[in-house]
């Protein structure tokens, strides 16, 4: 049985559609960096074409709404290996009808709606989970979420820190989103040397300001890690004396 390999892209999500409904392709669909080759399966990797490209793309627009959109992008960027294939499904259906994309008694539709949340959710969180150090010139930060949502929260940071230069690492997947003047871009394949993550004076500055703004009869730890998962702590320098 084929299935098409892809490097985890929107472009490359959306030539699988093309795929699928030109050339019959059965609707399977792995990043390949997830894919377990075994003697089953006839894989075939998949190659961009601007014009067929262009031509789900515009059709997408043309028939979905903004949170169908929306949906599909988070949904793709989840970490779960099926991601691709749900979504890509999740396509199909909508274009069967794109009155059912938010059908919730659908169990298709409700499974990638829930891998869109989590990502969303996580995406929310990390706005206010990321702490900067100064080297140099930039300032660097480094995080280890659960998916890949540098693309969701690099505009944020571009925004908020338009007049400054920062790196943001996402160490598990070794990308980076490198923004300049307010304008950033994901650079994928990139291994940082941890000197580059060193400490500074800001750093020790936001847990002097974390201890002076806690007040300690009202420490609630569960309530803590509900919004601060303890999966997250390693990089927050105000929670370093908390983790055990």
């Amino acid at each position: 049985m084929k299935v098409m390999l892809f490097d985890g892209s929107m472009e490359g999500l959306l030539m699988a559609v093309y795929h699928v409904y030109v050339d019959k392709e059965e609707p399977i669909l792995y990043r390949v960096m997830d894919y377990e080759r075994n003697l089953i399966d006839e894989p075939v990797t998949l190659t961009f074409d601007e014009e067929h490209f262009q031509r789900v793309k515009r059709s997408m627009e043309e028939r979905f709404d903004v949170e169908t959109l929306t949906l599909i992008s988070y949904a793709l960027n989840h970490r779960d290996p099926s991601s691709p294939t749900l979504v890509l499904r999740y396509i199909i259906r909508c274009f069967q009808n794109p009155n059912n994309a938010h059908n919730y008694q659908d169990e298709l539709i409700m499974k990638v709606t829930k891998l869109s949340r989590q990502v969303s959710l996580e995406s929310h969180r990390f706005k206010g989970f990321v702490r900067f150090s100064l080297v140099g010139t930039v300032y660097m930060a480094r995080i280890d979420p659960d998916h890949d949502i540098l693309p969701f929260i690099a505009p944020h940071f571009a925004e908020r820190y338009g007049d400054m230069n920062f790196i943001i690492y996402d160490a598990h997947r070794q990308e980076a989103v490198l923004s300049r003047d307010g304008q950033w871009t994901v650079k994928k394949d990139i291994v940082l040397d941890e000197k580059l993550l060193q400490e500074d004076s800001s750093i020790e500055k936001w847990r002097e300001y974390f201890t002076h703004i806690a007040i300690a009869s009202r420490v609630n730890p569960k309530a803590q890690k509900r919004s601060m998962p303890g999966r997250y702590w390693k990089n927050l320098p105000e929670t370093e004396q908390t983790i055990t």
